[in-house]
């Protein structure tokens, strides 16, 4: 129960740092080259993102990018409380309104996308560690998705997002690799996943 109320004072804190960040295409522009520079970016050849909602590090150039790669691109779809899924898109004109107002997500007839050893996995959150824990929004659909997923993991965040560490439970899954403006991280909770 104290994780709980501590990871609630957190997203408030966190809502409010990403609310104060300056200039968040320029940063996002940034952290997208220091991702297209890295050799599980360079291999993969699936990228299994998502569509960046509000104050998150802005993902439309790394979803374009790697369409214009030839990477098959996927996005999730969230169905009843805590199932998510990827789906295929070959451009942002196959996304319609989803689940979660203002979070676009592929069409329902899209094809259902798996992740494999040669798939990168862009996760969403809050905050992130320098060790890999990352901080999301308290609905587990991540952690769940993330609990059998052979992809590797990376996080993308704001450099005023990162901490030291953030408190965990058990079923939370820390992602490989966090990206900000300013460094790529692989922490030690991060290199066991």
């Amino acid at each position: 129960m104290q994780i709980n109320k501590e990871k609630q004072k957190l997203r408030k804190k966190t809502a409010a740092l990403r609310s104060s960040v300056g200039d968040k295409d320029v940063l996002s522009r940034k952290i997208a080259e220091k991702l297209f520079s890295l050799d599980s970016y360079l291999s993969c050849e699936k990228v299994f993102a998502y569509f960046s909602y509000d104050q998150e590090v802005q993902t439309n150039l790394i979803i374009e990018k790697a369409l214009a790669d030839g990477k098959k691109v996927a996005l999730p779809r969230c169905g009843s409380p805590g199932a998510m899924s990827f789906y295929y898109i070959e451009s942002a004109a196959g996304l319609e309104n989803g689940t979660f107002k203002g979070i676009l997500e592929p069409k329902a007839d899209a094809e259902k996308a798996e992740a494999d050893e040669k798939t990168l996995v862009i996760v969403p959150a809050l905050a992130y560690g320098r060790d890999g824990t990352r901080l999301g929004h308290g609905m587990g659909y991540y952690d769940r998705f993330l609990s059998d997923c052979r992809g590797k993991t990376i996080g993308l965040c704001f450099e005023e997002c990162l901490f030291k560490t953030l408190p965990q439970d058990g079923f939370d899954r820390p992602v490989s690799v966090i990206i900000t403006e300013n460094e790529i991280l692989s922490g030690s909770k991060a290199a066991q996943t």
